[in-house]
């Protein structure tokens, strides 16, 4: 499984079955989705049953407000008046060891910052004959989708005050750092482990490197824009 915001399981209800324990599994080709103005507004997510049995499959699709903070919230978007994402099929049935494709639909291009979404691959429970009462595990997966703009790029910048360094992005769409490093000099660098995915508007802090302090070196990261990845550095 991928950490954090990329792949989160969700464990969802319990039913009878037949056997003491089980599982409904499921998984996905990707869970990020991009979808970009200048292409074709669909995108697929293909979803796979390696099960011996039926998957019932249902899908659901999540607004994302202020992601990245601690408003964050994730609205339920059913009103065929407001959405702007869709899903399709909504439901279907897997049958074993097969794979469905799930087609995503955007019907907006966003004009000041990229939307944000979750969608959630839920398996929900079929008829079932049971003997004994038992659980059954179900687990669900979200994919998390951009809506990009016209134009669309980050900008990120930093300052540093209390032995933290703050990074903020004033850009229109989000951008993950990783592959950070905090060098001395260009021959002398030590890799860090932070790292995260800075939305639109927000920011982002972290301690500064044990040795480090302002005016000695720099941090750079990779900034992957969810296709390429560019170094940038930052001044202590």
């Amino acid at each position: 499984m991928l950490l954090s915001s990329l792949k989160r399981p969700l464990a969802l209800a319990t039913a009878l079955m037949l056997s003491s324990q089980a599982h409904a599994a499921l998984s996905l080709d990707r869970v990020i989705v991009y979808f970009d103005p200048d292409e074709l507004p669909r995108q697929d997510v293909v979803v796979f049953n390696p099960d011996p049995e039926n998957l019932y499959l249902q899908t659901e699709v999540y607004h994302v407000i202020n992601p990245g903070t601690e408003q964050e919230e994730r609205v339920r978007v059913t009103d065929p008046a407001k959405l702007k994402l869709l899903a399709t099929p909504a439901k279907a049935v897997l049958p074993p060891n097969s794979r469905k494709t799930v087609r995503l639909v955007s019907l907006e291009t966003p004009q000041d910052k990229e939307l944000v979404y979750r969608v959630t691959f839920r398996p929900v429970v079929g008829e079932l004959e049971a003997q004994e009462t038992a659980i059954k595990l179900l687990i669900a997966y979200q994919a998390l989708v951009f809506v990009r703009p016209q134009n669309p790029e980050y900008k990120v910048a930093s300052t540093v005050s209390n032995g933290k360094m703050t990074f903020t992005n004033s850009g229109n769409m989000n951008v993950v750092l990783r592959n950070g490093r905090y060098c001395i000099s260009e021959d002398s660098c030590t890799n860090l482990n932070d790292g995260t995915r800075i939305y639109a508007g927000g920011r982002w802090e972290m301690p500064l490197p044990e040795g480090s302090a302002p005016g000695r070196g720099y941090i750079q990261y990779g900034m992957f824009d969810g296709e390429f990845e560019e170094t940038q550095r930052f001044t202590l």
